[in-house]
């Protein structure tokens, strides 16, 4: 069995930008998002809020010469590169043919199609310069971060809309126990979108003000953005691999053959990714302390995760379970990178992360939420989940090992 282990990670978010702030905002519930300025006063749209980063500290460090690239492969540079600080890692380090990149996105660089878009009805699609069509390119995300790093390895941007950075995570662990890579850097990144923000106010899932994971006056998510990469290594490959977070111990990616946009009703990929992840991992469902939900605040998202973690138990007892999005919104394909980050910060430093703006419970929704506060405890095995558009479902079990 060939050992994975995550020996870095970087955030761009609105919790912030670097492990540690990320961490405090989230572990005093902190809630990053508010109305957005550009629709405060548009009639067209009835709800405001989302949770946009604001900013421009996630600027920092990143080179000079990315004015071809767009947001997201440059919010992909800024996390990749603090990733690659934390794990102890440099450019000249890595091996070039093998180390794989790896990203998750749902709306690639759909800032770039916007202003296009803008520009073509005000102006004429003559008048749309060559460089901004280049720009929108979604396998530019990678292609920044190859060229920052100066590495020819293998390269992938995944596209399953918002389980992208549990995807992208899967195949990275795969290419390492193939033995095609040595070091794989994966996770997700999303843009704050127009198109996005619209498509989920068509379909009446946003909600007015505060995201409620788990409780009874749920009434949406909150659209957000951001990026969460993670540095995955062979055990070995290195002398000095002296972070470590813990391991990638078992993957579950699933379709729900459903529905394009709704779960399906009795969780039925929900669960099968749960089982499968327990299966790789060796693990059985008691063996799980703590549960990262994908627990987007929607009225049957929330109710269908927890019908599934209820088939998967049986008479067990579910653990803890909780949801960032609560404090973040959902970052699109950033989403499950940033959650399975704070999943090894929970685990490594013993507290879980509360679900916060909870008040009245759901009996279809009956959990140990962490509601409000954060709790210490003690997690050597944590699942995650992320469910996505088109019925694309995944679980990843990640376990402290012996390295905390």
């Amino acid at each position: 069995m060939t050992n994975i282990i995550v020996t870095g990670m970087g955030v761009v978010s609105t919790a912030g930008n670097d492990l540690n702030t990320f961490w405090d905002t989230l572990v005093n519930g902190k809630v990053t998002y508010g109305e957005i300025d550009e629709f405060k006063e548009d009639p067209n749209y009835r709800i405001k809020v989302g949770a946009k980063i604001k900013d421009t500290a996630w600027t920092k460090n990143i080179p000079s010469n990315m004015e071809e690239y767009g947001k997201a492969a440059k919010y992909a540079v800024r996390a990749v590169s603090n990733g690659l600080n934390d794990a102890g890692l440099t450019s000249s380090r890595l091996h070039k043919n093998r180390t794989a990149i790896i990203i998750g996105t749902t709306m690639g660089e759909i800032q770039v199609e916007e202003e296009v878009t803008q520009l073509k009805c005000k102006l004429g699609l003559d008048q749309v310069p060559p460089e901004l069509l280049n720009q929108y390119r979604t396998d530019n995300i990678g292609n920044a971060v190859k060229k920052v790093l100066q590495i020819s390895g293998p390269a992938y941007i995944v596209p399953t809309a918002c389980a992208a950075g549990n995807y992208a995570i899967a195949l990275g662990r795969r290419l390492i126990e193939w033995n095609y890579v040595d070091v794989a850097i994966a996770g997700g990144v999303d843009v704050f979108s127009r198109v996005a923000f619209t498509g989920f106010q068509r379909l009446l899932s946003l909600a007015p003000d505060i995201c409620r994971p788990f409780d009874m006056e749920r009434k949406g998510l909150v659209v957000g953005e951001g990026c969460g990469i993670l540095i995955m290594e062979r055990l070995g490959w290195r002398n000095d691999q002296n972070n470590r977070y813990g391991e990638i111990l078992g993957v579950g990616l699933t379709s729900d053959r459903y529905h394009m946009t709704a779960p399906h009703p009795e969780g039925d990929g929900a669960q099968r990714a749960i089982v499968q992840a327990l299966y790789e991992s060796g693990l059985s469902p008691n063996q799980i302390d703590y549960i990262s939900a994908h627990g987007t605040g929607t009225t049957m998202n929330d109710k269908v995760e927890v019908k599934a973690l209820m088939e998967v138990y049986d008479n067990i007892k579910i653990p803890p379970i909780s949801s960032i999005k609560s404090m973040i919104g959902h970052s699109m394909g950033a989403a499950s990178g940033l959650e399975l980050i704070a999943s090894f910060l929970m685990m490594k430093k013993g507290i879980m992360l509360p679900t916060v703006n909870y008040s009245t419970p759901d009996p279809d929704c009956s959990v140990d939420c962490v509601p409000n506060l954060a709790r210490e405890g003690t997690m050597r095995y944590i699942l995650s989940n992320s469910y996505a558009f088109g019925g694309q479902v995944s679980s990843i079990i990640i376990g402290r090992g012996d390295y905390i």
